[in-house]
Order: structure tokens, then C-alpha cells, then sequence
């Protein structure tokens, strides 16, 4: 798991510090999560808000059942394929800022020890309610239209230069295809800014929900 996502930013999310050092990457997957970044990769119909709720009750009602305690998933800002830059950044920094504040480990490399790894998981479990949520769209299981979208932008990157291979579906659902790199264009590309076109080609939108830290 890279210490970005937004669960790995959608499903197709491409680390750019990873580019640097290898040719070797995986970009666009099949969790329900959150990230995909190159291809936007993670849900992971559009919504009126940026955050939605789930209604709560006071009592166990009729039945005299308790009341169940809050689902974190369901307070999680949910972002839009029409969602902007500065949009995505405030919630974004709104989740790094939670997880600082409940103990996140800061190390220079990234790189974590056991005790660490634990504190991080502990930060996350905390601050799982400000975690953006990536648009319906950029999952198979909430996008019956996926598999195709995804065609779309791997045929846009490679038309820009970039060698991407499909990966097949791996579970039970043909839909929940994934893509990877093989190469990267030359120097002088700004291959960002492809990513974020792409994107918007094959999903229709996105185009400002490249990965970023978190």
C-alpha cells in the first residue's frame, strides 16, 4: 500500500516518485477502495453533496433493537467526477491533517517499523471518516460500464506515448479489469497532465483527481 491514497486515488493511480525509480509500475486495479490514479483507480452516480450522511436514530425503534453505532464509510466526503482541484485538495489536506494529529509517524523514507506501521493503522482506523471517497465511476463494483471506461483511457495513453498493458479480472467479475505500465513517454512530457486527460476521456471526468499525498 503507498502512503498516498485515497485509497491507491483512483483506481488507476499512478505514484509519480515511484515513475522515477522504476518502469515497473502497476497503475489501475479492481479495489473498492478509494485512489486509481492513472486511470482513476477507487467507487472508489453522482451526489448533490460533497459529504453524505447516513441517518441516525435515537432509539432502537419498535423492535427494541439497539441503535447501531455510525458507519464511518457513510460521513466520508464523497468526491465527484465534476469535483475540482481545489475541492479534492481541501479534503485531502483536511484527511493528512487528521492523521498527523492522531499520531501518524513522520520518517523521510516512508519506510516504517513494525511499532510504526501499527501507529499509522491506528491513525487511518481514527480518521476514516474524512478519507475522500473517489467517484462511483471509478469502480467495477459500483460502474457496470467500467471495464469499457477503462479501454478508453489506456487507448488514450498509449496514443500519448505510454506502453500500458490490461491486466485481466481477477476475482469472479469481468468488469474489474486493471491496467499497468511498461514504459513511460521521454523526457520533456508532462505526463501528468496526460494522466489527468485520459482520465477524463475514458470516465468522462476526474481529470482533477490525480493522486496526491496523504
Amino acid at each position: 500500500m503507498t502512503r498516498l491514497t485515497l485509497a491507491g486515488a483512483v483506481k488507476g493511480a499512478v505514484v509519480l516518485a515511484a515513475v522515477a525509480g522504476s518502469l515497473t509500475l502497476t497503475a489501475c486495479g479492481s479495489d473498492s477502495g478509494s485512489d486509481s490514479g492513472g486511470g482513476a483507480a477507487a467507487q472508489e452516480d453522482h451526489v448533490a453533496s460533497l459529504v453524505t450522511a447516513s441517518p441516525s436514530s435515537e432509539s432502537g425503534g419498535a423492535t427494541g433493537q439497539p441503535s447501531k453505532s455510525p458507519d464511518p464509510e457513510s460521513k466520508r466526503p464523497q468526491l465527484r467526477l465534476d469535483s475540482t482541484a481545489e475541492e479534492y485538495a481541501k479534503y485531502r489536506l483536511a484527511y493528512a491533517k487528521c492523521l498527523d494529529e492522531h499520531g501518524r509517524p513522520q520518517t523521510a523514507d516512508g519506510e516504517y517499523t513494525p511499532a510504526q506501521e501499527k501507529a499509522e493503522k491506528a491513525a487511518r482506523k481514527a480518521c476514516a471518516n474524512k478519507e475522500p471517497l473517489m467517484p462511483p465511476e471509478f469502480s467495477p463494483e459500483t460502474n457496470p460500464h467500467y471495464a469499457d471506461d477503462v479501454r478508453k483511457e489506456v487507448a488514450c495513453l498509449k496514443k500519448n506515448g505510454f506502453k500500458v498493458r490490461i491486466t485481466p479480472a481477477t476475482g469472479s467479475d469481468p468488469n474489474a479489469i486493471g491496467w499497468t505500465y511498461e514504459s513511460l513517454p521521454g523526457e520533456g512530457v508532462d505526463i501528468e497532465k496526460i494522466q489527468n486527460q485520459c482520465r477524463q476521456e475514458g470516465f468522462g471526468g476526474g481529470a482533477a483527481l490525480g493522486p496526491g499525498p496523504a
